[in-house]
């Protein structure tokens, strides 16, 4: 899938909150300030084009909802970002998060403990 652009992604996000909506319920879940009603139309075509969101015609109006969960678009965006900036290394990922003092011990002897689960269970 293509990217997103940060524009895209809130609208995505608002999206994902109601799990449907149509554009004034969207519009509506937009945090302030909010963008014109038609930019959040375009950004919704986009979406559309893109493949992130599906819509019904009901009525005069159309009901959006996400083809693409948030954990999915997480995933793939994760995954981007230690491919992009950490060479394909999820370690190189985690030991920035070190240095930055991002992630305490027992965060890190968590996903030790949960690599050795996802290890026994293969």
């Amino acid at each position: 899938m293509k990217p997103l652009t940060k524009a895209e992604e809130q609208v995505m996000l608002v999206i994902w909150q109601l799990g449907q909506g149509f554009l004034k319920d969207i519009l509506d879940a937009t945090s302030e300030p909010r963008p014109h009603s038609n930019t959040i139309a375009t950004l919704l075509k986009i979406l559309v084009e893109k493949g992130y969101v599906t819509y019904t015609t009901q009525g005069r109006n159309n009901l959006y909802e996400p083809t693409i969960s948030k954990t999915e678009y997480g995933k793939s965006s994760a995954n981007q970002l230690v491919k992009g900036y950490f060479e394909d290394s999820a370690a190189k990922l985690v030991s920035q998060f070190v240095d930055d003092k991002k992630i305490s011990l027992q965060e890190l002897e968590e996903l030790l403990q949960q690599i050795k689960t996802a290890q026994k269970s293969r």
